[in-house]
């Protein structure tokens, strides 16, 4: 490349060879060889390209913040649920914002902030977080949540200098029956617009999505490689419970059970429990690259709420390609293995134990 090159020229191409790196994760020992598994790896890795340059620059001015749909059909990849919504916004722990707009139906919803974000940065941490215990909402269904380093009157969650992103999640048993909460932002004394990009910008916004797409695609697929690993196949068993330093973005009021299924195509995984009387629960199935089996038309998961319960309360799950005879049918969408996760949500109850089981499809 010569002198005369233009610094941006220099700034793609450096971009693309950054890339490069991340694609070995299609090639490790626990990535499973399959063409399907790997034409989704594929597709996640130029998915995460598009996650990245909008946490890193669309999204990213912490004086002009927005908060956008983080989780869609199409971008996803963090062991998500069909029952949350997810949106994210970006912001600078030393300053001062007012988060507001109307709360909306979902009977759950959390805002927590975070100290850094997986794939983003090197660590990650909980700041704090308020969740539909503690929110005020007025009369109107409106609310506004403010955060900063001080304190302020009704909603506020302190933030800390390297506090860097607010999660926003939202639960709901049926969403074509609940209504989105809204959410808008602004840094407080700030006033105008947000200014046009200049070449420095974008070219550190290309450095840190390289970043996050190598980062955050092995993370996670060492998350999926872990459930396989860390107990027998086609089993579920509690998560320890988690502390921010070893699980930095838990969300909060939450407990979990997770596992691996492997199965052949002739075959199907029965799932069998009886669950208390709890606000939530759900359980949710995902790729190798922990991206939900069916994320837009929920036909990957099953809550506490959607679920049909044996006469003696219990529930029976079937987990399988051609398991539509059962009350509680959980199409795997041609996927012979992923992760298994489970929510137990807003509740000091004990998890359920659970009782698995792989049967031949023939058998159901």
């Amino acid at each position: 490349m010569s002198d005369s090159t233009p610094e941006s020229v220099k700034a793609w191409e450096d971009f693309c060879q950054r890339l490069k790196a991340a694609g070995n994760v299609l090639a490790l020992p626990a990535t499973p060889q399959d063409d399907l598994s790997q034409a989704e790896g594929l597709r996640k890795l130029a998915r995460m390209i598009r996650m990245g340059l909008e946490g890193s620059l669309e999204y990213a001015h912490s004086d002009f913040p927005e908060v956008y749909q983080l989780v869609t059909p199409t971008t996803l990849g963090e062991g998500e649920t069909s029952d949350s919504h997810y949106h994210q916004v970006m912001i600078d722990g030393s300053k001062s914002y007012r988060i507001f707009g109307k709360r909306g139906e979902a009977p759950f919803i959390e805002f927590t902030v975070y100290a850094g974000k997986i794939g983003y940065d090197e660590k990650s941490r909980q700041v704090g977080a308020i969740t539909e215990v503690d929110l005020a909402v007025n009369a109107d269904g409106s609310y506004e949540l403010f955060l900063s380093p001080d304190e302020q009157k009704g909603n506020w969650i302190r933030t800390t200098p390297d506090a860097s992103v607010v999660f926003i999640r939202q639960y709901a048993h049926d969403w074509s029956q609940t209504a989105d909460a809204s959410f808008e932002i602004e840094q407080l004394g700030v006033e105008g617009r947000r200014p046009p990009v200049n070449l420095a910008e974008v070219t550190q916004a290309l450095e840190n999505t390289a970043v996050y797409v190598s980062r955050s695609v092995h993370t996670w697929a060492a998350i999926a490689a872990g459930s396989a690993e860390r107990g027998p196949t086609n089993a579920i068993a509690p998560l320890p419970q988690a502390t921010a330093d070893d699980s930095p973005e838990m969300p909060t009021g939450h407990r979990f059970a997770s596992g691996y299924f492997r199965l052949a195509a002739d075959e199907a995984l029965v799932i069998e429990f009886t669950p208390e009387e709890v606000p939530y629960w759900g359980l949710d199935f995902t790729t190798f690259w922990f991206e939900p089996l069916s994320y837009a038309d929920h036909r990957s998961h099953v809550n506490n709420r959607t679920a049909k319960y044996e006469a003696d309360g219990s529930v029976r799950v079937v987990v399988g390609a051609e398991a539509g005879g059962a009350a509680n049918w959980v199409d795997t969408l041609g996927h012979l293995e992923g992760v298994i996760m489970f929510r137990w949500s807003r509740t000091n109850a004990p998890l359920p134990t659970f009782e698995t089981k792989v049967v031949k499809l023939a058998e159901l």
